[in-house]
């Protein structure tokens, strides 16, 4: 019999990979604009911030296209859904700015940015699932129905 953790694991897995997928994309948006900003004489921290945002927006409206869709449709965008993704995702934002801060000096500010990825990935991705997409999937927890 298979635990718990390991069936959510499962039913969240192809999610999971979309996600990466499509993060992918907004990745390369986020350190496009980023470096753009940065080499129009923005100051580095505000165009962290500026990528982000750029990326976020790009990120949610994807995402309920592709990763978070239900019963073949996308997953219901609004106000107050893109509201949570944002908040949600402003981890992300506060992950990247501490490596930012703590690590541009030394190592660039593009691999600063490059480690703060993974741990971004693992919230983001959390907080959508959890938080943002879950309406009427699933079980009334609010976690995804298989796929």
């Amino acid at each position: 019999m298979l635990s718990a953790a390991t069936v959510r694991l499962r039913r969240h897995s192809g999610a999971m990979m979309r996600f990466g997928l499509v993060g992918i994309g907004n990745l390369i948006t986020e350190f496009a604009v980023f470096n753009l900003l940065m080499s129009a004489g923005l100051a580095i921290l505000a165009a962290n911030a500026a990528g982000f945002l750029c990326a976020n927006l790009q990120s949610y409206f994807i995402n309920a296209q592709v990763t978070f869709r239900e019963n073949g449709a996308a997953a219901p965008r609004s106000v107050g859904n893109y509201s949570r993704f944002f908040l949600a995702h402003c981890l992300s934002l506060a992950i990247s700015t501490i490596f930012i801060a703590a690590f541009a000096d030394r190592i660039g500010p593009n691999l600063a940015k490059l480690a703060a990825v993974g741990f971004g990935f693992i919230a983001n991705y959390s907080m959508s699932a959890l938080f943002v997409f879950r309406g009427g999937r699933g079980d009334k927890s609010g976690s995804e129905s298989p796929r």
